[in-house]
């Protein structure tokens, strides 16, 4: 699989395009749009199939309307336990973030545990709640995208609305650091890092 970053959104935000030797893709946690990101679509002639969320902050969602104009046949998917945030702007701080309130009608609920697949490529979506109540991360390939849960060496923030310090702390421990070592991280902010440098560095785990 290969995976690219962009940076979208005021707050700097990690926005992954990701796809397999099928040319089929998805995108994961469109904080904003991204001419960039939409430039290497067309250049690797990738087809989008889907849109996921990691969860339902404004920095996450903030372009999903304007990459489902470019790419209309995809779909949107989140976990279920996202419910609420994803259709309250008043709770997902999309108007202090983006400016402008923003929700998401996702097409497709996934659960804890539940598997897609694009291409050739199997994701399978963990429940790892603690930055939201819904928010989850993405295992494939030798790789994890853990949105706001895991950072390198730091978290995600846990005083936000539905947020809990023992909840996000167990959620790495209990379910991340079940994975091999050698797992690179993906994150929502920041740069990518490994399980294994995780268990031995991140201070608040």
């Amino acid at each position: 699989m290969q995976v690219y970053k962009f940076i979208t959104c005021p707050i700097q935000v990690n926005t992954y395009l990701a796809f397999d030797e099928t040319k089929k893709g998805f995108i994961v946690d469109p904080g904003g749009y991204s001419k960039q990101l939409t430039e290497k679509v067309r250049q690797e002639g990738v087809d989008i199939e889907y849109i996921i969320l990691t969860h339902g902050h404004g920095d996450h969602i903030g372009g999903v309307a304007d990459f489902l104009k470019e790419f209309p046949e995809a779909k949107v998917a989140a976990l279920d336990q996202e419910r609420e945030l994803l259709s309250d702007s008043s709770l997902n701080s999309s108007l202090e973030i983006c400016g402008r309130p923003v929700t998401v009608q996702p097409d497709l609920y996934v659960k804890d545990h539940d598997t897609l697949t694009i291409g050739n490529t199997e994701l399978t979506f963990i429940h790892t709640p603690g930055h939201t109540k819904g928010g989850m991360c993405i295992i494939t390939d030798g790789y994890v995208f853990s949105g706001d849960t895991l950072f390198r060496a730091s978290i995600g923030r846990t005083d936000f609305y539905g947020g809990s310090f023992p909840d996000i702390a167990r959620s790495i421990r209990e379910k991340l650091f079940l994975l091999p070592d050698n797992t690179v991280v993906l994150p929502g902010h920041m740069g990518e890092t490994t399980i294994g440098y995780e268990k031995e560095h991140n201070p608040f785990v």
